[in-house]
């Protein structure tokens, strides 16, 4: 019994140390929830594979929210402007009146997520967690705590937020963050 109970023990104490969560800088006012490192590295597997020239598209069921600042430059393209549905306005952080959209189905999602990728393919990127800077405009444009798996994609030009389910890792929120 004792063997087995400092078998059982030591397992634990390894599981433990090596599933460490990478804590970043939540500012003052801003909820946010850390998932555990399994999680945030699936996600990323398979946000990744979703960037790749063969995407599956399995980060929608067919809703997701663009937020404001992406959708201010994803309403000017041709092929996403007939998206139908689901105008969103957003009180910003300044107490203004923001336009986001929300897809309705996989179709339109889609068009939007072809639309990310054929900005960032050519572009070295690199997934990473949030700044304080991004968390702060994240939490000033949603009506909910932020939970990980929470990953930005980052660009030269451009910092996507991309908010993912932990439970089947859809994709809930996608927008623009400021950039340093």
């Amino acid at each position: 019994m004792k063997i087995l109970f400092a078998a059982f023990l030591s397992i634990w104490t390894i599981s433990a140390t090596g599933q460490q969560t990478e804590k970043i800088e939540v500012p003052n006012g801003v909820v946010y929830k850390y998932c555990d490192s399994a999680t945030y590295e699936r996600a990323k597997t398979i946000v990744l594979q979703e960037l790749s020239g063969a995407p599956a598209y399995t980060l929608t069921k067919g809703v997701c929210f663009i937020g404001p600042v992406l959708w201010s430059r994803y309403g000017k393209v041709a092929s996403l402007k007939g998206i139908q549905g689901g105008n969103l306005t957003i009180l910003g952080p300044k107490k203004e009146t923001l336009t986001g959209k929300m897809t309705q189905s996989k179709k339109d999602f889609k068009l939007v997520w072809d639309n990310l990728r054929s900005e960032i393919q050519d572009n070295n990127f690199k997934l990473r967690k949030a700044t304080a800077q991004e968390l702060s405009y994240f939490w000033s444009v949603i009506s909910f705590d932020i939970e990980e798996p929470l990953i930005i994609i980052e660009t030269p030009e451009h910092n996507y937020i991309l908010n993912l389910s932990p439970k089947d890792y859809t994709l809930v929120w996608l927008d623009e963050g400021p950039r340093s």
